[in-house]
């Protein structure tokens, strides 16, 4: 399943417009463009589906098992003290891009909770990318403690 009109599908899934931080045949991970953090990562099934109502059940689980796997790695990338899951599903719900997806958002106790996007470039995103990938191939490291 693909969407033409999806700039995940078209984008970052076929033509790879983005700092990838981690793949397999049914998963990609990647920086946030526009982050509420620095390493703010999202979670997408490589199959078009809108959002929770219309995903495959293994596809969920898998999105939820990558997810859960590299937000560990986020948090010691960039040394956070916790992260935050987020999905939306639908307009109402404040999803803007009609493909699933997990976002996780590193937290910081000495950061006012903010929920404001950022501008980055594009070189910034990959840095973060590649502490990110470090930190998931070095998956044996030390799980960090969420405050």
């Amino acid at each position: 399943m693909y969407s033409e009109n999806c700039v995940f599908c078209r984008d970052v899934i076929r033509d790879r417009k983005a700092s990838i931080v981690y793949e397999n045949d049914q998963v990609m991970a990647f920086m946030d463009i526009a982050p509420v953090e620095p390493g703010h990562v999202l979670v997408v099934p490589r199959d078009h589906y809108a959002n929770i109502m219309d995903i495959d059940e293994p596809v969920y689980l898998e999105v939820h098992r990558v997810t859960r796997m590299i937000s560990p790695a986020v948090v010691r990338a960039v040394g956070a003290d916790a992260v935050n899951i987020g999905q939306n599903n639908g307009a109402c719900a404040n999803q803007r891009v009609f493909h699933y997806h997990v976002h996780i958002i590193p937290r910081f106790c000495s950061r006012e909770l903010n929920w404001g996007r950022k501008t980055v470039e594009d070189e910034e995103l990959e840095q973060m990318a590649v502490l990110i990938r470090n930190e998931i191939a070095d998956r044996v490291g030390r799980i960090p403690e969420l405050r």
